[in-house]
C-alpha cells in the first residue's frame, strides 16, 4: 500500500519545500587535513572531499604475476617470501601506514574454514609479534575487538572472511602466516615520512565507528548543523504528438550560494520497478558546471542495477520500505542543482526528497583544498573481448571513494565472468597500484557458487541482489550487482583509471553498467624534471654518479596488468651502494607535495634509504616482486622541509637490499 512508503515527515511537506532546523548546535569546521590514520578514517565521512597529497592507496593481492588465473589456487603467488622463521610474509610494509582491509578465503570451498594455522602481526621491528592468534579464531566474528562491525564470518560475507579493523604503523607492519594460504588482498595506505600515526595497541576507543557502522541508513554527519529542505515531485512523462513520450525534467533543489550536501534521500511513494529506476536518472551540477556531476539511474546511484534490494551500506543505501539515502558529503561554492530526469514511458508515483544542508561555518571546505563530488556511470551492453570493461578514467586530484557494479550474463551457459580482475591506476603509472582476484574477492566474498546464492550487505561491501539463478553444469550463473567502498578512499594527484576484466583475459562477454564515485579538483601534479639513468647526456646533465660504477643495462620486459604483453626497452643501472643525481626543484610556494617516481626491475625485494638535500627522508622498500612481469613504478613522497627553498633537489639513494634497480626518476609536483 501506498502508507506502507510514507516518509516520516508530516504530510504537507509533500507539497512543497519547507526548512526545518536540524542537527547539533554546536559549531563545526572541517578541517583542512586528512583524519588521522586508524579508526579516525573510519569515522570522518565530512573529510572525504578534502585532498590528500602525502598519502598513497595500495593493494597487495595473490594475483597471479604472469597475467594467468592462478590467483589462489595453489598459492603460488600467496606469500611475499618465507622469513629466516620460516613464516609465510603476506604483508610488509616500511614507514608510517595504516592497513584498512584484509580479506581471505579458503582453498576449499567459501564456506570451509581456513585451516591454515596461526596469523602474526609484528610492529615496528619489534622481534615479537603484538597480535598471534588462529586466522579462524579472527576472523570468527567472537572475539573482541575482532568483531562486527570490523569482522566478518565466512557465513556473514558470503565465503569471505573480512576485516575492516584498521592497524595503523608508525615504522613497520610485517604480517606472517603459519601455512601457506590461498586467495588474499590486503587493502591500505602509506604516508608521507613526517606523518605521525600511533601503532595499533589494540586498546582503541573503536565506539564512535561502531556507532556508525551498526547504523547504515542513519547520517554519520549528523554532528553537522544542517538545514532540512523537502518536498514532493511528480516524474509522469509527457506523452508527444508523434506518441513517443518526451523526458520528463524535474528540479528538485537549486540552491546559490556556498553550502555542502550532507544527506540526500528520496523516498518513491510506491514501489519502483527495475525498468524504472534504470530509467530515472539522478542530475547533479555543481556551481554552473556545464556538463553535470553526476548523471546516474537512481537504482545504480543507491546501490543496486537489478532493481529494489535491501543496501545497508554506511556511505548510501536502499531501505526495504523505499527510503534511499546518499551521505557522502556535496561541497559547493557558488550553486548546486539537484534534478531528475525521467525517461521511461511507464506511470510513476510521485516521489519524496530531502537535501540536508550546511551553510557558512558549517560547510567550510576550502576550494583549493577539497574537491567536488563527482559519480560516473557507465555501461556496455555487452562487453568487448580482450580488453577490459572502464569503470572510470579521469584526470584531476582526488580521491576515488568506491563503486557499484551490476553484472548480467548474456545466458547463462557464458559464465566465469567473474573470473575478472579489478585494476586500479593511479596517477598515471604504468603498473596497476590495484591488482585484484576476480569479481567475488574485490568484493569480499569467496568462490563463486556460495557467492552467487548467498546476497549480503554490509557496512562498505556487498552484493546485495542476485537474479536469475541458474545451475550450468557444476557451477552457478546469475545476474549480479555489487558495491565497495574504501575507507579513506584512493587518493590521486594527477589522473585515474579504474577498470575490470570480464572473465579471465577478458574471455567472457556481459552486460555491465557501474558508478564510480569520487571527489575530484581540476589541477592535477605536473612533472618538473626527469632523469633517464643510462643515457650519458642526462646523466651529465643531473650530475649522476653511482658509485661503486655500474654497467648499463639494456633490458626488455613487460608492465603487469592491461598492457602485460606489450614489450617496453629500456637503459638503466644496478647500484649495489649509492647514487646521487640532482633534480630542478619546483618553483617555491607553488607545491604542497613531492613525488619522486622510480622506474625499476621488480624482479628481487629492494630496499634504500633516500637521503634529499643531505637530510634523511625515509626508507624507500619494494618487497613485492615478479619475474615475469618485470617492470614497475613507485612514488617516494618527499617532506618538503626538505627544499630549503633551494632550486635543485640533490638526491642520495643508499642500498640496503640490493642491487637497486634505476631506469628513470622523475620529480613530480602537486599544487
Amino acid at each position: 500500500m501506498l502508507t506502507d512508503r510514507v516518509p516520516p515527515i508530516a504530510p504537507a511537506a509533500w507539497l512543497g519545500a519547507v526548512l526545518l532546523l536540524a542537527g547539533s548546535v554546536s559549531p563545526h569546521v572541517v578541517e583542512a587535513q586528512a583524519p588521522r590514520p586508524g579508526l579516525d578514517t573510519l569515522a570522518r565521512f565530512e573529510r572525504y572531499p578534502l585532498l590528500v597529497p602525502d598519502a598513497q592507496a595500495h593493494y597487495l593481492s595473490s594475483h597471479d604475476r604472469t597475467g594467468g588465473n592462478d590467483d589462489g589456487f595453489d598459492g603460488t603467488y600467496s606469500a611475499l617470501y618465507v622469513d629466516a622463521r620460516g613464516e609465510h610474509v603476506i604483508f610488509d610494509v616500511k614507514g608510517p601506514g595504516s592497513l584498512y582491509t584484509l580479506w581471505f578465503t579458503s582453498r576449499e570451498s567459501g564456506f570451509a574454514p581456513l585451516g591454515w594455522g596461526r596469523i602474526r602481526f609484528y610492529f615496528d621491528d619489534e622481534p615479537e609479534p603484538r597480535l598471534d592468534i588462529d586466522a579462524d579464531e579472527l576472523f570468527g566474528a567472537q572475539r573482541p575487538p575482532f568483531v562486527p562491525p570490523f569482522v566478518f564470518d565466512r557465513f556473514t560475507s558470503s565465503g569471505g572472511h573480512v576485516s575492516h579493523l584498521p592497524f595503523p604503523f608508525q615504522q613497520r607492519l610485517k604480517i606472517t602466516t603459519e601455512n601457506r594460504v590461498g586467495f588474499y588482498n590486503a587493502y591500505y595506505h602509506t604516508y608521507a615520512p613526517t606523518r605521525r600515526v600511533d601503532s595499533w595497541t589494540g586498546d582503541e576507543d573503536a565506539s564512535r565507528v561502531v556507532r556508525i557502522w551498526n547504523a547504515p541508513g542513519q547520517n554519520p554527519n549528523s554532528e553537522t548543523e544542517a538545514e532540512v529542505l523537502s518536498g514532493s515531485v511528480n516524474l509522469s512523462a509527457p506523452a508527444m504528438p508523434d506518441g513517443e513520450m518526451a523526458p520528463t525534467v524535474v528540479e528538485v533543489f537549486d540552491w546559490r550560494g556556498a553550502g555542502t550536501v550532507t544527506a540526500l534521500r528520496f523516498n518513491p511513494l510506491a514501489p519502483l520497478t527495475r525498468y524504472q529506476l534504470n530509467h530515472l536518472f539522478l542530475r547533479i551540477s555543481w556551481d554552473g558546471e556545464a556538463t553535470p556531476s553526476v548523471d546516474v539511474p537512481l537504482g545504480s546511484f543507491f546501490g543496486s542495477g537489478l532493481g529494489e534490494a535491501a543496501v545497508r551500506a554506511v556511505p548510501l543505501g536502499m531501505h526495504p520500505n523505499g527510503a534511499y539515502y546518499c551521505y557522502l558529503p556535496m561541497p559547493f561554492w557558488e550553486r548546486a542543482r539537484v534534478e531528475l530526469v525521467n525517461t521511461n514511458p511507464d506511470p510513476m508515483p510521485p516521489i519524496w526528497w530531502e537535501v540536508r544542508l550546511a551553510t557558512g561555518a558549517e560547510a567550510n571546505y576550502s576550494q583549493e583544498t577539497s574537491g567536488y563530488f563527482k559519480a560516473r556511470y557507465r555501461r556496455e551492453w555487452p562487453t568487448t573481448e580482450g580488453a577490459d570493461y572502464g569503470i572510470l578514467d579521469t584526470r584531476g586530484r582526488g580521491v576515488y571513494v568506491g563503486q557499484v557494479m551490476t553484472v548480467e550474463p548474456i545466458r547463462p551457459e557464458v559464465k566465469r565472468w567473474w573470473e575478472g580482475d579489478l585494476r586500479i591506476y593511479v596517477d598515471g603509472r604504468r603498473q596497476p597500484a590495484f591488482h585484484g582476484t576476480g569479481h567475488e574477492d574485490e568484493y569480499l566474498g569467496g568462490w563463486s557458487n556460495e557467492w552467487l546464492m548467498n546476497p549480503y550487505s554490509l557496512p562498505m561491501h556487498g552484493q546485495p541482489a542476485t537474479r536469475d539463478l541458474t545451475q550450468v553444469d557444476f557451477q552457478w550463473s546469475a545476474a549480479t550487482t555489487v558495491y565497495r567502498f574504501f575507507p579513506g578512499g584512493v587518493p590521486y594527484q594527477s589522473a585515474l583509471r579504474v577498470s575490470t576484466e570480464h572473465g579471465t583475459e577478458n574471455s567472457a562477454a556481459a552486460m555491465y553498467p557501474s558508478v564510480a564515485y569520487y571527489y575530484e579538483h581540476p589541477t592535477p601534479m605536473r612533472q618538473v624534471d626527469a632523469l633517464d639513468v643510462g643515457d650519458p647526456r642526462d646523466e651529465a646533465a643531473h650530475d649522476y654518479r653511482a658509485v661503486p660504477a655500474t654497467s648499463v643495462e639494456r633490458s626488455v620486459a613487460q608492465f603487469e596488468g592491461v598492457d602485460d604483453a606489450v614489450d617496453v626497452a629500456e637503459n638503466g643501472r644496478a647500484v649495489t651502494e649509492t647514487s646521487r643525481y640532482s633534480l630542478r626543484a619546483p618553483d617555491e610556494g607553488t607545491t604542497s607535495s613531492l613525488r619522486l617516481r622510480r622506474l625499476y626491475d621488480q624482479a628481487a625485494i629492494q630496499e634504500a634509504e633516500v637521503w634529499v638535500n643531505g637530510a634523511r627522508a625515509g626508507i624507500w622498500y619494494s618487497p613485492a616482486t615478479n619475474a615475469s612481469k618485470r617492470w614497475a613504478e613507485a612514488d617516494f613522497i618527499i617532506p618538503l622541509d626538505l627544499l630549503n627553498g633551494r632550486p635543485v633537489v640533490d638526491i642520495e639513494i643508499r642500498v640496503v637490499t640490493g642491487p637497486w634497480s634505476e631506469y628513470r626518476y622523475e620529480l613530480w609536483a602537486i599544487p
